[in-house]
């Protein structure tokens, strides 16, 4: 005799009711946390070596897709003869460096201590920490070259800007900067025009944070929580109670990554002199999807020990001569 066991309900039926599971982990500070500071889990290097971007002042940094974005003060120092302000490379391990680089020759600004784009990759806000301005801009590519076009009129930073970023639809914008007292200062603007900065914008509220030297600001998929990294080497996780509103946050996560980072001397940008250990961890950037987070230090002085990946050339020549070549981004996950 054969038995037969009926399936109640269509096929449809069943595929409506089945529940989607989200990883409850996807943009939690505390999971990456618990891998990579509590349980001292290694991360993995991302192969961008300083002189691919002809600069070791390597500042803001964000991931889109398979893309990262990464840019450079512009000090005109001996390793920013190209006057690169922006390099864009494929997220790998084991590759050799930037691919498409944006040269600043015209371009009307000092330097870029941080910036964000947008999901299309194509609307650029900029922060000119020497000017004290916050620009924007539309991003394109042709070939191996990128090309900035500056839109708008500049607004004032208000102190020394380090960084700038979109909400998620142009309509807000923010930018900070470290204070005498201490504190760093977040400021937070509406645009008149999507994507657009202009000098009349309206000025929507700021917050001063307890934390000194403020590099970079991120925020999850929804905007209900805000990450802010220092040059000391922390990333702090601040929950929101509105989306994108930076006025009502409250600290949630501390994420210490000081132990990913050597001393200044054994960057191969800085003089061999060097001593100072403060890891000057200057942009983060999570993934789409928010089960990576990245970060890049200023100097590229990264830990070698504590990342995995392939260095590529093994051996690059800078201020200090020629060194050990290191992997300045970091990849940390979650669970």
């Amino acid at each position: 005799m054969i038995l037969y066991l009926a399936i109640a309900g269509s096929c449809a039926e069943q595929e409506a009711n089945a529940v989607t599971t989200v990883n409850p982990n996807l943009y939690n500070l505390a999971s990456v946390k618990a891998i990579h500071e509590t349980a001292g889990n290694n991360a993995v290097g991302i192969n961008f070596n300083a002189g691919a971007a002809n600069s070791a002042w390597m500042t803001g940094m964000q991931v889109i897709g398979t893309d990262m974005y990464i840019s450079n003060r512009g000090n005109n120092n001996a390793f920013d003869s190209g006057d690169v302000l922006f390099s864009k490379l494929g997220i790998s391990s084991t590759g050799n460096g930037a691919k498409d680089r944006q040269n600043a020759t015209g371009l009307g600004i000092n330097s870029c201590d941080g910036f964000g784009l947008d999901s299309t990759e194509t609307k650029i806000i900029i922060a000119d920490f020497h000017a004290n301005r916050i620009r924007s801009g539309t991003l394109s590519q042709s070939g191996s070259s990128l090309t900035v076009s500056l839109n708008g009129s500049s607004l004032y930073g208000g102190g020394g800007v380090r960084y700038a970023r979109w909400n998620d639809d142009g309509s807000m914008y923010y930018f900070g900067y470290g204070q005498s007292n201490g504190l760093s200062r977040i400021k937070q603007y509406a645009t008149s025009t999507p994507y657009v900065v202009q000098s009349g914008d309206a000025f929507i509220g700021s917050v001063d944070l307890t934390h000194n030297l403020i590099s970079d600001l991120i925020f999850n998929s929804d905007g209900t929580k805000m990450y802010v990294s220092q040059h000391t080497g922390y990333i702090y996780e601040y929950d929101l109670k509105g989306a994108y509103d930076i006025t009502s946050g409250t600290l949630n996560i501390t994420f210490d990554l000081t132990s990913f980072y050597g001393n200044e001397g054994t960057s191969p940008w800085r003089p061999s002199s060097s001593s100072g250990t403060t890891p000057w961890l200057s942009g983060i950037s999570w993934n789409d999807d928010g089960s990576k987070l990245y970060a890049i230090s200023l100097f590229g002085m990264t830990e070698q020990s504590k990342v995995s990946g392939t260095v590529g050339p093994a051996t690059v020549t800078g201020d200090g001569g020629t060194r050990t070549n290191t992997m300045p981004v970091i990849e940390f996950r979650v669970q």
